[in-house]
């Protein structure tokens, strides 16, 4: 081992042996700037021999470099390259030790090395970088949690770490590098984002059932952890397991840890994909009342929940209101909103006399028209359905019958709803 221990820290910076020290300091250091390493090798040798631990931080940084030149010079002899490899390990280890500030570096750079120089060794690598990330916190090296990935691949592959392992590794990294790109979002984080999320798929573990088995029991532990089921929700769902209880269950919860529009949005997805429709509409009204969504937001969801009560809820009247009130929010929906309250009073079944039950073709026939002048594009469907309804509009002496004529003012009232029309007769 070429390192020494240096135990003199009571006469000075440089020690009992401070000639010695200041010398081997500064010609292994001229020899540096010379990039005459071989030369250099030596001298920084007796420098850490005969130096106190502390005497300065640039001592193991360059020993580092001095190492790993070494370590290139003699790699055809193993036995000798393999005692430069492990002092170049305890050359990290003690910069970390030695100089607390700058602990999260060295060991950084320590792991690096390792996946040079402990290419046959890839557990021990896996755990050296799963204590500096653990070490780094918020302010840890994205490079290393790519690393992590890749490596936990790997190892899965190799049957050295179980499925679990590998699922455990991205939930606990994921967010990690998701405030990354979330605080820097440049081309270069996106690209380290985009290599985790691979390194995770090709693993072949990420299958509904692995991760239902796996994070199930984490969820049902802690489920007010909001980081944990931010993590298994977006595991599920970028893995389509949408369809899962434990999926449901997640967003259910983060919404009510969290609630935002996006998580409203969702909840009403998975309910109506289940038929659950009041609380598929309970959480719609909680989309459309949320803050974060503008005019226009709000009118496609108030039409979408019109649409829904009038096609899954036969909530006539009701969803004639809340195209109504999508008009009211954006009016660049009337088009499709009138379409809509048109087809809704064309299906609708009134009551009462002959005309009565009729005249629910002459609104439909109202509606159709407002959507063909509002949206041009939607004249070919309306025009097809208003042609339909002429076909039900009474004769002129039906009409009369009823002392009914063309162009005079009706009201209706069914299914409701209530409108005012005009009479119109096939002659």
């Amino acid at each position: 081992m070429l390192v020494g221990s240096v135990s003199a820290f009571s006469q000075g910076r440089f020690g009992p042996d401070s000639a010695n020290c200041v010398n081997s300091l500064n010609f292994y250091r001229d020899y540096l700037k010379q990039n005459n390493i071989s030369e250099a090798a030596p001298l920084w040798q007796q420098a850490m021999k005969s130096c106190p631990e502390k005497v300065s931080q640039n001592m193991y940084i360059e020993g580092a470099r001095i190492l790993k030149y070494m370590i290139n010079k003699y790699k055809a002899d193993p036995a000798r390259k393999q005692a430069l490899v492990d002092s170049l390990m305890m050359v990290y280890d003690r910069r970390a030790n030695l100089f607390p500030k700058y602990r999260q570096r060295a060991l950084e750079n320590k792991v690096f090395d390792m996946m040079t120089y402990f290419a046959e060794d890839d557990k021990s690598v896996f755990d050296e970088n799963a204590k500096v990330i653990a070490l780094s916190g918020a302010n840890v090296n994205p490079d290393l949690l790519v690393m992590q990935m890749n490596r936990a691949k790997a190892l899965y592959e190799a049957k050295k770490i179980d499925d679990e392992t590998v699922l455990n590794t991205y939930s606990e990294l994921f967010p990690k590098l998701e405030a990354i790109v979330k605080a820097n979002p440049s081309d270069e984080n996106k690209v380290k984002q985009g290599a985790f999320e691979n390194a995770f798929i090709l693993s072949g573990v990420a299958n509904c059932e692995n991760l239902v088995k796996v994070f199930s029991p984490r969820f049902e532990a802690n489920p007010t952890d909001v980081t944990l089921v931010k993590s298994i929700a977006g595991l599920l769902s970028s893995n389509g397991c949408v369809n899962t209880e434990l999926f449901l269950n997640s967003v259910v919860k983060l919404h009510e840890l969290e609630p935002s529009f996006s998580s409203a949005r969702l909840l009403y997805q998975l309910h109506s994909s289940k038929d659950q429709n009041e609380e598929a509409l309970a959480y719609l009204q909680q989309a459309i009342d949320n803050e974060e969504s503008n005019a226009t937001d709000d009118a496609a969801m108030l039409l979408e929940m019109a649409t829904f009560q009038f096609k899954k809820m036969n909530q006539y009247g009701k969803a004639v209101q809340k195209a109504k009130e999508a008009i009211e929010k954006d009016a660049s929906v009337a088009g499709k909103a009138n379409l809509l309250i048109g087809t809704i009073w064309y299906q609708v079944k009134c009551g009462g006399n002959e005309m009565e039950q009729r005249a629910k073709f002459w609104v439909a026939t109202d509606y159709l028209q407002k959507a063909k002048n509002a949206d041009p594009a939607l004249a070919a469907e309306a025009d097809e359905l208003i042609r339909t309804c002429r076909v039900y509009f009474p004769t002129t002496e039906d009409a009369f019958m009823y002392d009914l004529q063309d162009g005079q003012s009706f009201s209706v009232s069914c299914g409701g709803m209530s409108a005012t029309t005009t009479v119109r007769t096939n002659k």
